[in-house]
C-alpha cells in the first residue's frame, strides 16, 4: 500500500484467549500484545440507541498493509480511541501499489 495512503499510526491489540473459573471462554485484555502499524482510518457511519440508555456507535473503515496480522477478535487503538474489529479483514488486490486489507471497526460509547 502506498505510503501516501497510510497517514495514521494504528496499534493492533491482540489478547490471549483463555477460560474463566466456570470454564467459559474469555479474553484477557490485560495481557494483550500491541503492534504498531501504519494505515488509514476514516469514519463510515454513526448511530444512536436511546431505547434503554444513551448509546452511540461509530463505525470506521480501516485500510492496512497486506499481510497485517489482524483478526475479528482484535482491537485497534487510534487517535486516543479503542475500536473493536467487526468481521473478517478483507484483502483487496489488483494494482500492487493499492493492495491492502480493509476492515470495519466500531467504537461504542454509553
Amino acid at each position: 500500500m502506498a505510503l501516501l495512503l497510510t497517514p495514521h499510526t494504528i496499534t493492533v491489540v491482540k489478547a490471549p484467549e483463555g477460560f474463566d473459573a466456570e470454564g467459559n471462554s474469555s479474553t484477557d485484555w490485560s495481557g494483550a500484545q500491541r503492534t504498531t502499524v501504519q494505515g488509514q482510518v476514516e469514519p463510515a457511519a454513526s448511530s444512536e440507541n436511546r431505547d434503554n440508555r444513551d448509546q452511540v456507535a461509530t463505525t470506521y473503515l480501516v485500510r492496512l498493509a497486506p499481510g497485517t496480522a489482524v483478526g475479528p477478535r482484535d482491537r485497534l487503538e487510534w487517535n486516543g480511541m479503542t475500536l473493536e474489529v467487526t468481521g473478517d479483514p478483507l484483502p483487496w488486490s489488483g494494482l500492487a501499489l493499492l493492495d491492502h486489507l480493509q476492515l470495519t471497526a466500531v467504537r461504542i460509547r454509553g
